[in-house]
This record gives C-alpha cells, sequence and structure tokens, in this order.
C-alpha cells in the first residue's frame, strides 16, 4: 500500500504587489489510484443562515410528511408485494424515480428538517435495519448493494425531508466496479482485505486515523473526495450478517461526525456505504461520509468541471488536520 502524492507550487501575484505562493498536492486513492487535489487555502464559505422560509414552503407539499406519507409514496410490488415497512420513525417504501433494479427510499424522521446536531443514533439505526429487511428477501444472484444519503440541496436532494436511500443492481456504479477490481486485486497479493490493511497501517501512521466507536474504526480518506471525507470500516464483513452492536457503532460514529460537521459551520452532507454482501472474501462493507458546501440563500455547488468532466475532487481541507479535529469527538 502506498499513500503517494505529488506537489505543485502556485505563484500568484497579489494586487497589494505582494507573491503568494500555494501549494497543491495530487493525491493517489491507495486502492484505486484515483487522484484528488489537496488545496490549503479555503474559499470564503457562506455563514449557516436561517431559510426558515424554504423549511415552510417544503413542508407544504412534502410526501414524506406523516400526513401525507402513506398515499403519496410508490411501493414495491415483487419484493414487498405493495406494502410499506416501519420501524419507529422510519418508513420504506420503492423510490419513484429508481435508479437501479430495486430502489428504494427511507423515510428517515417524522421531522420535515433536522438541524446535524438534532439527528440522533436511532435515526440511522432503524433505517439501516428495515434496509436489512428487504435485502434477506432478495433472490439468488450477483447484485451490487449500496446505501446513500443526500441531505439538503448542496448535495443533491430533492426532498429536504432526511432520507436515506438504498440501490440493488446486477451491474455496478462505476466507482463501486473500481474498488471491486482493484480490491480482489488487492487480496489476491496481500491474502488480506484492503480496508483491514488500511486501518492497521492508519493506526500505525497515526495522522489520519479519527477513532473507534463499538466494533468500527474512522479514518480521514488519503485522498478526499469532498469536504471533510471520513471512512468508516467496520469489524463485521457483510452488512446484512452485521450484529446490532456493529449497526450501532456506525450510526455513533455517523452522528459524532454530524456535530463535527456543525461546529464547522455545515449543514449538508452525503453518504455512501458499500455493501460487501454477494461479493466475495475481498470486499468489505465501507463507509464513507463528506460534508458539501452550507446550505443558505447564497449556497454555491462545490461539484464543478474537474468532478463532471475530469473525475477529479478538489479538496480545500487537509486529511491529516481534520482527522485530528474529529478525534476530540470520538473520545
Amino acid at each position: 500500500m502506498e499513500f503517494r502524492k505529488e506537489v505543485e507550487i502556485s505563484r500568484v501575484l497579489l494586487p497589494n504587489g505582494s507573491v503568494e505562493e500555494n501549494k497543491v498536492e495530487i493525491r493517489y486513492d491507495p486502492l484505486t489510484l484515483q487522484t484528488s487535489r489537496v488545496l490549503k487555502k479555503t474559499p470564503p464559505f457562506s455563514q449557516v443562515s436561517t431559510f426558515d422560509d424554504e423549511i415552510e414552503s417544503t413542508k407544504s407539499w412534502c410526501p414524506f410528511c406523516p400526513e401525507r406519507i402513506d398515499e403519496m409514496v410508490a411501493r414495491d410490488p415483487d419484493l414487498l408485494k405493495g406494502e410499506l415497512i416501519k420501524r419507529n420513525e422510519a418508513v420504506l417504501f420503492s423510490n419513484i424515480v429508481p435508479y437501479s433494479k430495486y430502489s428504494y427510499v427511507v423515510r428517515m424522521t417524522e421531522e420535515h428538517y433536522l438541524d446535524l446536531s438534532e439527528f440522533r443514533k436511532e435515526h440511522f439505526f432503524d433505517s439501516l435495519f428495515l434496509i436489512k429487511d428487504v435485502l434477506k428477501k432478495l433472490r439468488e444472484g450477483k447484485y451490487y448493494i449500496s446505501i446513500g444519503m443526500n441531505y439538503l440541496k448542496p448535495a443533491g436532494s430533492s426532498i429536504m425531508h432526511p432520507h436515506i436511500q438504498t440501490l440493488i443492481s446486477e451491474t455496478s456504479t462505476d466507482y463501486f466496479a473500481r474498488m471491486d477490481w482493484s480490491a480482489l486485486e488487492f487480496y489476491e497479493e496481500k491474502k488480506k482485505d484492503y480496508w483491514i490493511y488500511l486501518t492497521e497501517k492508519e493506526r500505525e501512521i497515526g495522522e489520519r486515523f479519527a477513532g473507534r466507536t463499538e466494533k468500527t474504526e474512522w479514518v480521514s480518506a488519503f485522498a478526499p473526495k469532498g469536504f471533510y471525507h471520513f471512512i468508516g470500516i467496520p469489524e463485521e464483513r457483510e452488512f446484512l450478517s452485521m450484529t446490532d452492536e456493529q449497526l450501532d457503532g456506525i450510526c455513533d460514529g455517523l452522528i459524532r461526525i454530524l456535530r463535527f460537521y456543525r461546529d464547522r459551520g455545515f449543514n449538508s452532507f452525503n453518504i455512501s456505504i458499500f455493501l460487501a454482501d454477494r461479493l466475495g472474501e475481498h470486499f468489505r462493507t465501507n463507509i464513507n461520509i463528506l460534508a458539501r458546501t452550507p446550505f443558505d440563500r447564497y449556497y454555491w455547488c462545490d461539484v464543478y468541471f474537474p468532478k463532471m468532466l475530469h473525475d477529479e475532487t478538489i479538496s480545500y481541507l487537509v486529511p491529516e488536520e481534520y482527522a485530528k479535529e474529529l478525534s476530540e469527538y470520538m473520545d
């Protein structure tokens, strides 16, 4: 395993006549070799302001609110026989705009909007519990299964109400395929899955190891795909086999990271969990979470031409620095 990076120095003549030097690190993902660019010069984020008008206006038509959900959401006629499945506040149903053969949404909370400090461990636990219930009904065959979350508009969410999605497809997404191939190659060489090897190395190095929750270790991504990108590595490899203790550790870590984001002025985020189920011993379920630009009246999107057309991420935050900051939240 190699934590490879290259450095370029950019010189800029400022209006006051002084010359400023900026370091740009081009980092290679240790597994897939995809590149990210890490800059230590943060653009001026707007401060999170209230957007009560948007909360109220979207609440008036939201299909996930308790008074409308039974009548407005789509249902699965096959695996779930047209039924909604529920656990406390969580409700699982079909995605009306499906991205895969089986495409589901879990409405996580009855509340239409939550501040990041208001998310509770149970919100994530109940949602993941329902997804496990559905996965148990899958027929035999190879599927690529992932769980994802977009929260607020900067993260790509069309509906403000907190919800999480799962995609079950016979064909992988592009990045999932890269991880699968690369992890298999790594496993054949090292006789150990990449994520176990990664945690061993990161604990040894110490710079990006952020902490541990129940049966789960958390590191900052060496080649981040966005702001404050953290990776969770569970002890238990397959999602369907995970005990309640393992799920609890994952959810606890996510809640701590959301509080960390909130304290740094962020309110929008993405999550992707890539499941090892049905893939083989070379792959381990891994959890990825990152912050998006703060949502307010004047928010800007942080996905621009380098990502859309070059498939390369720009991060203005240094993984080694923010891993230390998160460790205080993991204690």
